[in-house]
């Protein structure tokens, strides 16, 4: 009962955050208008944006699949599922999308997956994905700066912010996950704060991390070892981002505007991802929402941008995480197949 309560606790905070967001953003645009401007788009075109949010969770699921092969565990298509939509509902209702990973993790564990094999498996998710945001954003520097940063000067120091913390970020993590000296300082550390709280077995305790620490080098040291598993890894979390990007240029097309091309939209798309990923929360969504506001007056143009921008957050983020939140809830309670070891 509590559990459920606290489920639907996050689900209000989620919808009145979505509430508070838009009406800051959206306040003095008229409900009408998007409406009117919703029977400008040509829904044929606009169910790709559903098929491209499909590719984006199968590539996610097809990631872990893989991941979790290479490292000697077997897990299926909905076990893969769960995984990705656990992370995604509570990225999306905690504090700087921290809650998702700790959270999916814990759903691994319960498969038999132990923390040292999922904890690499995510690490390297999330490195990857922050250089495959890094390898397109380059791309898009290349060939569209001039479009990219000659509207808003606040728009392209928070891209540039972006831009260097994420690499920053990508360094934390490789030594996370390939530095021996830091992880032992981390379980070093983690055993001092036991001690001083004066918790019991600490010297059981200290024995077990060790081990999970060997254990946890060991599956790292696979990746270096085999550096195919990484390129195949890369291959599949860029087409993953290249799919939820992509449907702000089928919402562009369905409004039957075709001056820009899909490269110069994801350009824009990662930009504003990168700016946005810059600012904490709760700050971060309402400059993601003002920035994506602005990008779509060059792309949509100025009648079109705020419908456009209602369109692809609606799609991309809101949609995704309230079906996330159905298949979590079937995922947590319902008893599933425990992942095979191989």
């Amino acid at each position: 009962m509590k559990n459920i309560k606290k489920y639907v606790f996050s689900a209000v905070l989620f919808v009145l955050l979505i509430f508070g967001t838009y009406y800051f953003i959206l306040k003095d645009y008229s409900f009408q208008d998007f409406l009117l401007s919703l029977k400008k788009c040509d829904l044929s075109v606009l169910i790709w944006a559903f098929v491209l949010l499909v590719s984006y969770a199968f590539f996610h699921c097809l990631y872990l699949k893989r991941m979790f092969f290479h490292m000697g565990y077997r897990i299926s298509w909905y076990q893969a599922l769960g995984y990705i939509m656990t992370e995604t509902y509570f990225s999306a209702i905690t504090p700087s999308s921290m809650g998702g990973q700790p959270v999916e993790m814990i759903e691994m564990s319960k498969d038999k997956i132990p923390y040292r094999v999922n904890s690499v498996v995510i690490l390297l998710n999330t490195l990857i994905y922050k250089v495959a945001l890094i390898f397109l954003a380059i791309i898009g520097f290349l060939f569209f700066s001039q479009k990219l940063f000659t509207f808003n000067t606040l728009f392209n120091w928070l891209v540039l912010l972006g831009f260097v913390t994420t690499i920053l970020v990508m360094f934390l993590f490789v030594l996370l996950i390939y530095s021996e000296k830091l992880m032992y300082k981390i379980i070093q550390l983690v055993l001092k704060v036991l001690k001083k709280l004066k918790v019991k077995s600490v010297t059981e305790r200290e024995a077990k991390l060790k081990e999970s620490l060997r254990d946890y080098q060991e599956c790292a040291k696979l990746t270096k070892k085999h550096p195919k598993i990484l390129i195949e890894a890369f291959i599949i979390l860029l087409l993953q981002r290249i799919s939820i990007l992509s449907i702000s240029y089928v919402i562009y097309l369905s409004f039957g505007l075709h001056e820009f091309s899909i490269f110069e939209v994801i350009a824009f798309q990662v930009c504003i991802t990168l700016g946005s990923d810059f600012m904490p929360f709760p700050g971060g969504v309402v400059v993601s929402e003002g920035l994506l506001l602005q990008a779509n007056q060059i792309i949509y143009g100025t009648l079109l941008a705020t419908s456009g921008m209602m369109l692809l957050r609606g799609i991309s983020f809101y949609l995704l995480v309230i079906f996330s939140f159905i298949i979590y809830l079937f995922f947590h309670f319902i008893k599933r197949r425990k992942a095979v070891k191989i």
